[in-house]
């Protein structure tokens, strides 16, 4: 049997700035209105900067989350971002500079919002991380034994993931780097949802982690890689084209069954899909339809990944023409 890993929870005080503002500077729901006003105008004059020197925004803003949970300072991660996002290499080291200064007014506007941060999130990590240890490993031995077929490998699990607690600032999210083996998870008190835990949330980020680390084992360090980057914040690009991301989520869901974590005669693939922000609802409803098709089949997972990639393609083909309509 494969081992389980082990999850290394740390608490992200300088992660939840950078999350903050990237929620509000890149136009996310944000559920605290408070926080969003008092980020609103140091992000916008970042955003401003970035796109009067041709920055890509968004991909800015994604490569600094990234950099920062790496455990990078800010100034570095500053200018790996702007690398990233296409800024002009003798543009760098300026803009970099004016850009930690608007993130500084980020930690002091946020310090003004949450006076006692560090010992808010300790106080957070506490319940997600019991809640982790007594049903955590059980899912990650179920959900490796639906991915394998009850035969996974030895090395299927990375020997430690480093979990990464932030603020919560949209009412439950999280997201993965199996590069660095890290996965981030905002400290929620509650579940947004009694069926859709965030530990069952935890074990898919988990899953997303030997993933990734198995794919680079196969496929080589190069891969397969697209042009998306894996998780929310994170700039580690995927090993495979085939929708690992989406086709694990009834993988999860039913270890989370067959542990009687909930009791729903209908895998709720939909609502996850559309919870985790994985997908629409367009999206969800392919998925949910491949899942009944294919969740009992004895095939291996990348073949059912085959045609959950094949039944994508239609939607994504609509999508195009739309697009291509509205730009004419």
């Amino acid at each position: 049997m494969a081992k389980k890993s082990n999850l290394r929870f740390q608490t992200a005080n300088e992660l939840s700035v950078i999350h903050a503002s990237y929620v509000v500077g890149t136009g996310a729901r944000c559920t605290d209105q408070a926080t969003e006003e008092k980020l609103a105008p140091p992000t916008s004059q970042i955003n401003t900067r970035l796109a009067s020197s041709m920055i890509d925004v968004s991909r800015f803003w994604s490569a600094l989350f990234a950099e920062v949970a790496a455990g990078n300072p800010i100034r570095v991660s500053c200018e790996a971002a702007l690398s990233a996002a296409g800024c002009s290499e003798l543009q760098i080291e300026s803009t970099a500079a004016a850009l930690c200064s608007q993130l500084d007014d980020c930690r002091i506007a946020l310090s003004g919002r949450f006076p006692k941060l560090q010992e808010q999130l300790k106080l957070r990590a506490g319940p997600l991380r019991d809640r982790w240890q007594t049903y955590g490993p059980g899912l990650l031995i179920e959900s490796a034994k639906l991915i394998w077929h009850s035969a996974p490998p030895e090395q299927w699990w990375p020997e430690n993931v480093d979990c990464l607690l932030v603020q919560p600032f949209r009412g439950g999210d999280g997201g993965f780097d199996s590069g660095s083996k890290r996965i981030w998870i905002e400290a929620m008190l509650t579940d947004p949802d009694p069926v859709v835990t965030e530990v069952i949330r935890l074990a898919y980020l988990t899953t997303q982690v030997a993933i990734g680390q198995h794919l680079e084992q196969s496929l080589g360090p190069g891969g397969l890689q697209s042009d998306q980057p894996e998780g929310f914040g994170s700039g580690t690009l995927r090993q495979s084209l085939l929708p690992w991301d989406l086709g694990t989520v009834p993988i999860v869901l039913k270890a989370a069954k067959n542990l009687g974590l909930h009791t729903q005669h209908d895998l709720p693939v939909q609502k996850t899909i559309e919870l985790w922000r994985l997908g629409d609802g367009e999206v969800a409803s392919v998925v949910a339809s491949w899942w009944q098709q294919w969740g009992d089949r004895d095939v291996a997972m990348p073949v059912s990944l085959k045609a959950l990639s094949q039944a994508m393609k239609p939607l994504a083909e609509r999508r195009q023409a739309s697009r291509l309509h509205d730009n004419a």
